[in-house]
Formats: C-alpha cells, sequence, structure tokens
C-alpha cells in the first residue's frame, strides 16, 4: 500500500490499495470532498473523523471503514460492495438512493440518518443501532440481512416490507409496523413490546417461542392457521 495518503488521492479519483488511516483527518476530508467521484478500492480507513465528508455517488469496494466517524456525512447515490462500516457513526448521514451490498454494518449508528431508497442487501448489521428513526413513509429495503440485536424500538416502519430478515433478538419496542410485511423472517426473541401490528402481516416470519404473553404482543397482527394454532396451545386450549 502506498505511503503517501493524500499523494494517492491526488492522482485521484481511482485508489486501489491505499491505506489512509494514518492520514490527517482534516486534510482527507478536504480531498475526498473536492475529489470528484472517487472509487475507492480495498482503502483502509479505520478509525478516521470525516464527518461532514461528501461522498456523493462514490464507489467504495471491499473497503474497510471500522469505527469511522461519518457524522452528517453526504454519500447519496453511493455505492458500497463488501467491507466493513462496523461501530461507524453515521448520526444524521444523507444515504439517499445508497446501495450497500454484503456489507459488515454490525454495531454502527445510524440514529437520524436518511435512508431514503437506500438498499441495504446481504449485509451483516448485528446490533445496528436505528433507535427512534422516523419518516412519512418507509422507503428503505433490507433484503437477506441480519438484524439481530438491531436497535430499532419506537421507530416508525409502517408498511415496512421485508424478505430473508434475522430480527432475532433486536429491539423493535414500541415500534409501528402497522401494515408490514415480513417474508421468511425471523422474529425469535424480538422484543415487540407496546409495538404497533394492527395489519401486520406475519404469515412469513419464524416466531420463535410462543408463550401465554403472545396474543397480547401481536394483537392485530395477521398470522397463519399454524401460528394461530401454536398460539392456542400456548394458551393451554386444544386445538382438533
Amino acid at each position: 500500500m502506498s505511503t503517501d495518503p493524500i499523494a494517492a488521492l491526488e492522482q485521484g479519483p481511482e485508489v486501489t490499495d491505499v491505506d489512509l488511516s494514518g492520514a490527517d483527518p482534516e486534510a482527507l476530508r478536504e480531498a475526498l470532498t473536492a475529489g470528484g467521484r472517487w472509487v475507492l478500492r480495498r482503502c483502509v480507513l479505520t478509525g478516521l473523523d470525516l464527518s461532514g465528508v461528501d461522498l456523493g455517488t462514490a464507489t467504495l469496494e471491499r473497503c474497510d471503514l471500522t469505527r469511522v466517524r461519518l457524522r452528517g456525512a453526504v454519500l447519496d447515490g453511493a455505492r458500497i460492495e463488501g467491507g466493513s462500516l462496523a461501530q461507524a457513526d453515521l448520526a444524521d448521514a444523507d444515504l439517499t438512493d445508497a446501495v450497500l451490498r454484503g456489507v459488515d454494518l454490525s454495531r454502527a449508528r445510524l440514529v437520524g440518518a436518511r435512508l431514503t431508497d437506500t438498499t441495504f442487501r446481504d449485509c451483516r448489521m448485528i446490533g445496528v443501532d436505528l433507535t427512534g428513526m422516523r419518516s412519512l413513509a418507509v422507503t428503505f429495503s433490507v433484503d437477506g440481512c441480519s438484524l439481530a440485536l438491531a436497535r430499532l424500538a419506537d421507530a416508525a416502519l409502517r408498511g415496512w416490507r421485508l424478505e430473508r430478515v434475522d430480527l432475532s433478538d433486536a429491539d423493535l419496542s414500541g415500534a409501528d409496523l402497522r401494515e408490514a410485511v415480513l417474508t421468511d423472517c425471523a422474529l425469535r426473541g424480538t422484543d415487540l413490546t407496546h409495538a404497533r401490528l394492527e395489519g401486520a402481516d406475519l404469515r412469513g416470519a419464524d416466531l420463535g417461542e410462543i408463550t401465554p404473553e403472545t396474543p397480547a404482543v401481536l394483537r392485530g397482527a395477521i398470522v397463519s392457521p399454524e401460528q394461530a394454532a401454536d398460539v392456542c396451545r400456548a394458551l393451554g386450549l386444544q386445538v382438533i
């Protein structure tokens, strides 16, 4: 990898195999913001404070951005393939129209991030923080991702469409999930306390262990006959 990261960027906008983690954050932020449409491949930016940087329409392929601070950053239209954003701080970042595929977002913080038409596909999002997300409509999509242990308390997720998503042990307490549709999803151990589930279609979800408290938690949701039978058995009723 190059020993002079800023000099490597001056050769841009396509940069490959450069370790940027030792660069001065302010100089790096200015260089990236002024550099146009970046294509970064297998670059290392771990632990840097790049808050407010403009990486709109950039392409990041297999880059390591573990623990990077991207508060208020502009990533609209960005394409992020593989690599890591684990423990990254993306609070208040703009990810409009961004596509993230196969990215490790474990324990990343996305509180207040703009996720209009953002796509997460086959991402590892264990413990990601989306607490208190508010919007008039959910327009971001999550497909084939693990959101186990994710923090989605009080999130406005009405009409959310999820396919092949693991929400095991996630915190969805107080979330608005009205009219959501969960297909091939896991809700094992998920906290749905005080969540709004009116019209939510859970027929394609694994509800995990059914307990006598389950009917109250799932009040208003749409379930399959098999799921309803499991609920009845948990209440001590005989299903014939």
